[in-house]
């Protein structure tokens, strides 16, 4: 029996890995905050962007979403949680060291009042989320990570309708930052453009390099 224990808490010391992810969201939070001044990002095509508080559904299910999409390689893929937790820390770790160097701010957020849930919802979030260090947006770059690494895993590599359902939602997500006017669209461009350069860090380059070299 003990020994049985030993062999599965050995197996399953990979799940404390997740703790990373948790350890950087704190670290996020942390940088909210600090009394520094902000940096104001502000596009003209921002104030082309309507206001749609329906959007704020899309932007609350990433809170459920992101760790979803990693909890299920940690308990089905080992391998494949290994490379999904390296790139989502890196990226993580990454934005939390620009928003100490160059921190952001947006300062066209609405004040959302008005009747409706999805108002309602929005001023639940203003009011527990500032609209500051928002450059790269993490909202989009852990949304499009948990997309391109979610299928990395063997048991949904061929599921196309989970691929296509997952691919909506992201998309949605990052949409949903502009939409509830708590980024900007440089804020977008900047989160989904980290999310490309280091998935192709850890996923493309290994592959290519391994192609050369059995190639050679």
């Amino acid at each position: 029996m003990k020994r049985k224990m030993k062999i599965s808490i050995k197996e399953s010391k990979h799940v404390l890995l997740f703790s990373l992810f948790i350890l950087m969201e704190t670290f996020y939070f942390l940088t909210q905050l600090r009394d520094v001044e902000y940096n104001i990002i502000h596009l003209p095509l921002d104030d082309a962007i309507p206001f749609l508080p329906v959007f704020v559904i899309p932007y609350v299910i990433w809170y459920a979403y992101v760790p979803a999409g990693m909890l299920y390689n940690c308990f089905t893929d080992k391998k494949a949680f290994y490379k999904q937790i390296l790139t989502m820390v890196a990226g993580m770790a990454l934005s939390i060291i620009i928003f100490c160097i160059y921190p952001t701010a947006v300062d066209f957020r609405p004040s959302a009042e008005g009747d409706g849930v999805f108002l309602w919802i929005c001023r639940l979030l203003f009011a527990s989320d500032k609209p500051i260090n928002v450059f790269p947006s993490m909202h989009c770059y852990e949304a499009v990570i948990v997309h391109l690494t979610v299928f990395r895993n063997e048991k949904l590599r061929k599921n196309i309708s989970l691929r296509v359902g997952s691919l909506i939602l992201s998309v949605l997500i990052c949409l949903s930052t502009v939409f509830i006017k708590q980024h900007s669209v440089a804020d977008i461009f900047g989160g989904v453009a980290l999310a490309f350069i280091l998935y192709f860090i850890v996923y493309t380059l290994p592959e290519m390099i391994k192609k050369k070299r059995q190639a050679t």
